[in-house]
């Protein structure tokens, strides 16, 4: 499936190999990034002018908007791949991811589209992962660490020590854009269809 770019089943033309597999080198550096950041993050102490136990993200922002871009790189290699096997139900958590990820950057650091933005991008991420492990769309560790990865972030605040939670969300993004990156996708047998 990387060579050529034709799909000989199907006899049409499929996005070229090499997208997918730097979309996920793009992942794995951003799921890394996302890590290294958030356990930065989840080592301070209050900010300034924060009470405790609130966070501050001061310093951190930027990096992490370059981590989240990256990530979504990976986003568009799964979906670009598999977009036809794991169907509406896939198509539609990564159009809810994609919708997330722009409110979150956009956002201008309003904390209620920041956090309207990371809802959808979670839920967005865990139907990618529910659609892809149904269709074995990726060899099943890989979806079941994206499913993983989104509740877990689900859970994550900045006030406790619930901030460590996002952790699981980049681990996650690193493994996914691991497999994308070594090409196990196209090892995985003859995947089905949902709808």
């Amino acid at each position: 499936m990387y060579g050529s770019g034709i799909d000989l089943n199907k006899g049409v033309a499929v996005p070229s190999g090499n997208l997918i597999r730097w979309s996920g080198l793009a992942a794995m550096v951003g799921g890394a990034l996302w890590v290294i950041l958030f356990v930065l993050f989840a080592s301070r102490s209050s900010g300034p002018g924060l009470t405790p136990p609130y966070r501050s993200f001061e310093g951190l922002s930027l990096p992490i908007l370059l981590s989240l871009l990256l990530i979504v790189s990976g986003f568009v290699g799964v979906h670009i791949w598999r977009r036809e096997v794991y169907g509406r139900f896939g198509t539609v958590g990564f159009v809810l991811a994609m919708v997330g990820a722009i409110v979150s950057v956009v956002s201008v650091g309003s904390w209620p589209l920041i956090l309207i933005g990371s809802y959808a991008l979670m839920i967005g991420s865990l139907l990618v992962g529910a659609a892809t492990l149904v269709t074995n769309a990726l060899p099943r560790w890989g979806p079941i660490a994206l499913i993983v990865g989104s509740v877990a972030f689900l859970l994550f605040n900045t006030e406790t020590a619930a901030a460590w939670f996002a952790l699981p969300y980049g681990v996650a993004w690193a493994a996914v854009g691991y497999l994308l990156w070594s090409g196990e996708h196209a090892a995985t047998e003859q995947p089905s269809r949902v709808r």
